[in-house]
């Protein structure tokens, strides 16, 4: 543990907690604005203030209604990051196929039925 984490007082362990939290709510909210200068800006704060209270933790004091809430709030950020990269990589993919002229994905080009009594693909 660095001299810095042993120096700090009472009310900045707690604040290092807060910080956390805030820090969390302040990725959640760059998240939903899809600001990636602020997304990565928000993920460094939260990567700062985690530092901080793993150090708060390591020796001894633990905020645990706040770390709880870290918790949640960092699962939701998690959860709320993935479903972005899912609907990026849905577009990236429907983008390329358009290019290439191919019909979105799960999608099937328009089938008649043709003169000799099979499917064929619409022209």
């Amino acid at each position: 543990m660095s001299q810095a984490a042993l120096d700090m007082t009472e009310a900045e362990r707690a604040d290092s907690f807060a910080r956390l939290v805030a820090a969390i709510r302040g990725e959640l909210a760059a998240l939903d604005a899809e600001d990636a200068a602020a997304i990565e800006a928000a993920t460094a704060e939260k990567t700062e203030a985690l530092a901080a209270v793993q150090a708060d933790v390591a020796a001894g004091q633990m905020d645990r209604p706040a770390l709880e809430e870290a918790r949640r709030l960092n699962a939701e950020a998690a959860l709320r990051a993935r479903a972005k990269m899912i609907g990026v990589e849905r577009k990236l993919t429907a983008v390329t196929n358009a290019a290439a002229g191919m019909p979105p994905p799960g999608r099937v080009g328009a089938l008649t039925y043709g003169r000799d009594g099979r499917w064929a693909g619409a022209r």
